[in-house]
């Protein structure tokens, strides 16, 4: 089998989720970073679409991360699976993911860079991880006009921020009440539904496992928001399954 390639910004919640699922099947894959705005001619060429991450497998590019790990079950069922046995169970777990990716990811990605996008030499180092000179040459030079679309595709703005606060917590009370016990979301043993939402939840964790690490002290307005969430169950629980399954 030609060796798969992830096309990825290193820093995405959802390219964790995918590299993830690939390391837990035990798959060599490489990693092929991106810069944000530069990866769009790249991934539509490919793809019809400009988010990452994108799988390329078997000559196929495929796009979204849960169609990613869908992917992934078919084509390798007996590498460990991340999709439960029994239907009810395959239900919750994917209603879990479902959940997570609306619910979580895009909203603390927001909140994150709403106090992250006005620092320049943080965003520089956090969005060229991975890249060589060439490529941190070139995104210096445009990197404020890769900040307008930032802030413009993701909304990033005091009205959305707030907006997404409320979403965020009230994911994190379902999950808390959900884990308060700890244990797994659906069954007895890891799941897609335990991946999606420690990976897409890791940036508020901050586990010492994930393969992003912020680069640097964290500034203080991003500080004071990690910190605020410190007490919460589902938090541990993210860092207890980061620790035993990443």
């Amino acid at each position: 089998m030609i060796k798969p390639v992830l096309y990825q910004f290193p820093v995405s919640q959802y390219c964790e989720k995918a590299r993830w699922a690939l390391d837990h099947k035990h798959l060599d894959y490489e990693p092929r970073n991106l810069l944000p705005l530069f990866h769009m001619p790249v991934i539509f060429r490919r793809t019809r679409q400009k988010k990452v991450p994108v799988l390329k497998l078997d000559g196929r590019y495929i796009a979204e991360s849960d169609v990613i790990i869908q992917t992934l079950e078919e084509r390798f069922p007996s590498a460990p699976a991340l999709y439960p046995d029994g239907e009810g169970a395959l239900e919750e777990a994917l209603e879990w993911q479902t959940f997570a990716d609306r619910e979580i990811g895009p909203h603390l990605r927001r909140a994150a860079y709403f106090h992250l996008i006005d620092e320049p030499p943080v965003m520089f180092d956090i969005l060229t991880q991975g890249q060589g000179a060439v490529g941190r040459m070139a995104f210096r030079t445009s990197q404020p006009v890769v900040i307008r679309a930032m802030k413009e595709a993701m909304g990033i703005t005091a009205r959305g921020y707030e907006r997404s606060l409320e979403r965020l917590n009230a994911a994190l009370d379902r999950l808390d009440g959900q884990l308060a016990n700890g244990g797994y979301l659906v069954g007895n043993r890891f799941t897609v539904a335990d991946l999606t939402v420690a990976s897409l939840l890791g940036p508020l964790a901050e586990p010492p496992e994930a393969p992003f690490q912020f680069p640097g002290e964290r500034p203080r307005g991003l500080r004071d928001f990690i910190d605020a969430y410190a007490g919460r169950p589902t938090l541990d629980w993210v860092r207890d399954i980061y620790r035993k399954h990443r």
